[in-house]
């Protein structure tokens, strides 16, 4: 097994032994190098899925911010900027 105990691997060493890669990152996160700087990071899908859930929790709350500070919808901007580039017609 390739020694990814520290979270991190060569990417050299995760071509040649990408099974044990995949393995390894179901588990925890796996930064992938190439000449000492972070590449990539394998993860896997539930962590995937828990990241991209919180992101779009937080898109969502600062929507819901700018919607309370009066600021214009996604069509209320549309409709703007399509009055803006018309406008020049």
């Amino acid at each position: 097994m390739v020694n990814m105990t520290n979270k991190s691997i060569p990417a050299t060493k995760a071509k040649t032994a990408f099974a044990e890669l995949l393995d390894f990152a179901r588990m925890e996160p796996v930064t992938v190098t190439r000449n000492n700087r972070a590449v990539a990071v394998v993860l896997s899908p539930e962590e995937y899925a828990r990241l991209v859930a919180h992101d779009d929790k937080y898109w969502g709350e600062e929507a819901k911010k700018a919607a309370k500070k009066g600021l214009l919808g996604e069509r209320k901007s549309s409709a703007f900027l399509s009055a803006v580039l018309n406008a020049n017609d």
